[in-house]
């Protein structure tokens, strides 16, 4: 009987240090319990305006954030226009309330589902 005992014993630390775990699961659970502050997160923008040319976003960015001084604001290239995009919003609610109050100056504009960044933990 003691024999079989330290055979099993033998054999669970044997396998259990030849064996490799390997984790399965959603990759939105992993990334967050990755330990990332920061990052990126799928949440909402505004699309202030676009235009085939840069100067015309350029100047619609000056005049948003003076606005608008703290939201953030990202440029961007997508072939064939220059677009401007605002904010880092996790809901459609909060993207909903800052376009009600700018869609008289920007009537073009509207709340798109983007990678958004999240606020560092500082």
């Amino acid at each position: 009987m003691k024999s079989i005992v330290l055979f099993s014993l033998f054999f669970c630390l044997a396998f259990n240090a030849s064996s490799q775990g390997r984790v399965i699961a959603d990759g939105r659970i992993l990334g967050l319990v990755g330990g990332k502050s920061g990052g990126s997160y799928m949440g909402f923008r505004l699309h202030i305006s676009f235009d085939a040319e840069k100067s015309v976003v350029e100047s619609d960015r000056k005049k948003f954030i003076s606005q608008f001084p703290g939201v953030d604001t990202y440029f961007a290239y997508r072939t064939p226009y220059f677009y401007l995009d605002a904010g880092d919003f996790r809901t459609k609610a909060e993207a909903d309330e800052l376009h009600k109050k700018l869609i008289r100056q920007y009537p073009l504009s509207t709340v798109v589902r983007q990678a958004i960044n999240l606020p560092r933990i500082d």
